[in-house]
């Protein structure tokens, strides 16, 4: 194996991991008037990439995903964590979101995972009518960890990686 693919394996594996270590993703949706708009929500991927929220419909997140699917979402490493403020490890992906029918075997599958991270929280939150479940399906992704350590991120799970090289 030559010195780059074992780089890029050792990237994709770090890709991998790196949004493992957070609870929460950044989100950012088209509100009124195609302005876009950021907030954050809990979050649990599945073995496909893909991310999950419990949201409630009385966010104005909620009504923006409900109106307009696309998304944006983002993990970032916290400030104090970062060797140079102008190049933290960040990993970004536009969505596509829908909705994950409530008692659905999916619903049901995706809810256990909440229950690992929220525990008896989720009992209550399941109880509550005007939360749904939403997935962001992926369908690009780049992930940067560095000044010229940037990888484009694509495939059917979002596992393929290719270095973005600006000389191209």
């Amino acid at each position: 194996m030559n010195q780059s693919a074992v780089i890029l394996t050792k990237t994709k594996t770090e890709y991998l991991n790196f949004f493992k270590k957070y609870h929460s993703l950044q989100l950012s949706t088209i509100g009124k008037n195609g302005r876009p708009e950021s907030s954050y929500a809990p979050f649990v991927a599945d073995q496909n990439n893909q991310f999950y929220i419990y949201i409630s419909a009385l966010a104005r997140h909620t009504k923006n995903l409900l109106h307009d699917s696309r998304a944006g979402i983002m993990f970032i490493e916290p400030e104090e964590q970062a060797e140079n403020i102008f190049a933290r490890k960040r990993l970004t992906f536009d969505c596509d979101a829908e909705i994950v029918v409530r008692e659905s075997q999916d619903w049901m599958r995706i809810m256990s995972l909440f229950d690992d991270i929220a525990g008896e929280l989720m009992q209550t939150l399941r109880m509550l009518a005007d939360f749904q479940m939403i997935r962001l399906k992926p369908n690009s992704g780049l992930f940067v960890k560095g000044f010229g350590k940037a990888y484009e991120i694509s495939g059917e799970k979002m596992d393929q990686l290719s270095h973005v090289n600006p000389q191209k």
